[in-house]
């Protein structure tokens, strides 16, 4: 039976450009960067000679987890929002077209453009997928006031 809910984790290609975004960015804390070794990395991933590198950050109610293979990375593109099993992180923002440029101009880039939402769970709301510097899709949600 589950008992809670422990974290989100994205796997990255540059943890350090992870961090300093999150972190500087959005808002979140680091609470641990380190390395991991071990024969149960692999055992508990799957990936034959797996060795990490893992982030630990909190912020906003939530906890993100970041891993880094230092051996066993696989090449790749980031996942398009459409294809099964993508994810994505959303962030209530006060000021999406403030917050968008923001982010833009530190290393973010957009994978669609700010637009009206009227409905669904929100009454109304502005929302845009974006992109982190490692390919992780964040939606921007600013929820409008009535």
């Amino acid at each position: 039976m589950i008992t809670g809910f422990n974290h989100t984790s994205f796997t990255v290609s540059d943890i350090d450009k992870s961090v300093r975004f999150w972190t500087e960015m959005l808002g979140f804390k680091a609470a641990s960067v380190s390395p991991r070794e071990g024969d149960w990395q692999e055992t508990v991933t799957g990936v034959p000679g797996a060795s990490l590198m893992v982030a630990h950050l909190y912020g906003h109610g939530h906890h993100i987890e970041f891993i880094q293979y230092l051996r066993g990375a696989s090449d790749g593109a980031p996942p398009q929002p459409a294809v099964a099993g993508a994810a994505h992180v959303c962030l209530e923002v006060d000021d999406i077209a403030r917050t968008w440029s923001e982010l833009l101009g530190a290393g973010a880039t957009s994978q669609g453009r700010i637009a009206s939402v009227k409905s669904g769970p929100v009454d109304s709301c502005l929302a845009g997928y974006i992109r982190d510097p490692n390919g992780i899709i964040i939606e921007l949600l600013e929820l409008q006031k009535n």
